[in-house]
């Protein structure tokens, strides 16, 4: 079977200079921070609506962000100081174990992270930046969802419960100690302390400029970790749409504003390339990207830093492999104190695996003499010096692991192919079925010859195979039930085949 590129990655060497924050998915999901240009007046209200699969299901999700017309609602330039905000609160969390209110920070340690002077006109921004977070409001439906009691939210929420400036100066403004108090709302404390995150590199975010690039930075991490690391395509006017930014109609001008944006992420490593294309089953573009080599390299880096967490014992109690390993010891002649020390403090398994190498190298010869003295002795040694066994010791342990290994891999995999193959037909029915739905016959025939001469303008395999009409066709049709099957939002072959399992319930 092959390996997919993201999987791959698990070969590179990763960055040493990756600085790594948690982002709330809540936030990055719902586009709170718009991607408008900075020089253009901020709106003060705005909606979002999207269709997703939830559960196997198509639903329509809206978020409504509302805030005064003096303030304006967040940007990227507020994303800019969210972020270094959540490195400051990654830290104490660190210390103290989970995220608490009320936060409180210096105005000059924001600017620092954020690599900005401390001067005056900086810190009126993050008294702005404050003011504006705690002003603006989030009314959800079914779209803010709440990672600790794992449901979606149908009221209006804030980020900040409140942020103020409790820092002083001089009269005429000079010795300035700037410090702040910020009190996240409870939503918000929660899916930080639940680990509803996502992990971002903020060392490559310090490294963009342009608003657009800025806000698909975040949801990159989001797009090519579910696609396990295959291209994504985005349809360009819902792109916009989740950005906030203007929609142009003309391939030319698309290049030159969002283009500058993903072509700023490819520079950073973030996107291998990106391509614009027609769409086929409706007028507009879509943007195909490829994931580059320092997004797949952080996305591999915090699976592995996920995993590592979840391996923390959290039982002191003895196991039951603990207690075979503990009588095990005793019967070799180790004292019941050492001997419960050491299952403790080591690897049970690996135990039983040293003593049954230690029991192989106590005798030698014919008549099964005694080369070791101290059997107890020799066998705490080997432990206490986590002395590895020699590879071509099989012990009878890995002998029963492998062939259990090996017969569970086997079902899997059967089990895996029949579930993909009904998986597919289930898939390709629905497909078919939209097919005919929107274009009948002679309705199918003049679309495909659309897409062909579409395709012919920009794609050379079509230029190539120009006199083989036949193979056009099936190329066109191929390319219209993907772009079909993409807006047909059909749940993944693991929501499949739960809801499988669940009418198999009833």
């Amino acid at each position: 079977m092959k390996k997919n590129k993201l999987q791959s990655t698990s070969l590179l060497p990763l960055p040493v200079d990756v600085d790594l924050v948690r982002f709330e998915t809540n936030l990055l999901q719902i586009g709170f921070f718009s991607a408008q240009d900075p020089r253009t007046k901020r709106s003060s209200h705005r909606v979002l609506e999207q269709t997703i699969n939830r559960n196997g299901q198509r639903i329509r999700v809206r978020a409504e962000f509302l805030a005064s017309d003096l303030l304006g609602l967040p940007s990227t330039a507020d994303r800019d100081k969210f972020l270094a905000l959540m490195k400051i609160v990654s830290e104490e969390r660190a210390r103290i174990g989970k995220v608490q209110n009320p936060i409180r920070f210096s105005g000059y340690r924001l600017l620092k992270e954020l690599g900005l002077s401390d001067s005056g006109q900086n810190y009126e921004d993050i008294a702005m930046w404050g003011k504006r977070m705690a002003d603006t409001t989030i009314t959800s439906e079914r779209v803010i969802y709440f990672s600790a009691r794992k449901r979606y939210s149908d009221k209006t929420l804030h980020v900040f419960r409140s942020f103020e400036r409790v820092g002083e100066s001089n009269l005429d403004n000079t010795d300035r100690h700037e410090a702040y108090e910020v009190l996240l709302e409870d939503w918000l404390l929660e899916n930080l302390n639940h680990g509803y995150v996502v992990p971002e590199d903020f060392r490559a975010y310090r490294a963009l400029t342009r608003p657009i690039a800025k806000g698909i930075f975040g949801n990159l991490h989001l797009w090519f970790h579910a696609s396990q690391g295959r291209p994504v395509e985005k349809d360009y006017v819902e792109l916009c749409n989740f950005l906030n930014v203007s929609v142009y109609l003309y391939a030319s001008k698309i290049r030159e504003t969002m283009g500058q944006s993903l072509d700023e992420l490819v520079r950073v490593g973030y996107l291998d390339s990106w391509q614009l294309q027609p769409m086929t089953t409706k007028k507009g573009f879509k943007i195909v990207m490829q994931a580059g080599h320092e997004l797949l390299r952080v996305i591999s880096l915090t699976q592995r830093k996920q995993l590592g967490e979840k391996s923390i014992p959290t039982q002191q109690e003895l196991s039951e492999t603990q207690l075979f390993a503990l009588d095990a010891l005793m019967k070799t002649g180790v004292l019941p104190a050492k001997a419960r020390a050491l299952v403790v403090q080591y690897d049970p398994e690996l135990i039983l695996d040293q003593l049954e190498y230690a029991e192989s190298q106590m005798f030698t010869g014919p008549g099964r003499k005694r080369k070791i003295e101290n059997p107890a002795g020799f066998a705490v040694y080997l432990i206490e010096n986590c002395l590895p066994i020699p590879a071509s010791f099989v012990t009878s342990r890995k002998r029963k692991e492998f062939e259990l290994e090996r017969e569970i891999e086997a079902q899997q995999r059967a089990q895996e192919y029949k579930l993909e193959i009904k998986y597919s037909e289930w898939r390709d029915s629905r497909v078919a079925a939209e097919l005919e739905a929107r274009y009948p016959s002679s309705q199918l025939e003049e679309k495909l010859q659309e897409i062909i001469t579409q395709r012919m303008r920009t794609d050379e395999h079509f230029k190539r195979n120009r006199t083989d009409k036949k193979n056009l066709a099936h190329l066109a049709l191929s390319h219209l039930r993907k772009d079909i099957l993409q807006e047909l939002m059909l749940p993944s072959l693991e929501e499949w085949s739960r809801s499988q399992v669940q009418r198999q319930l009833f």
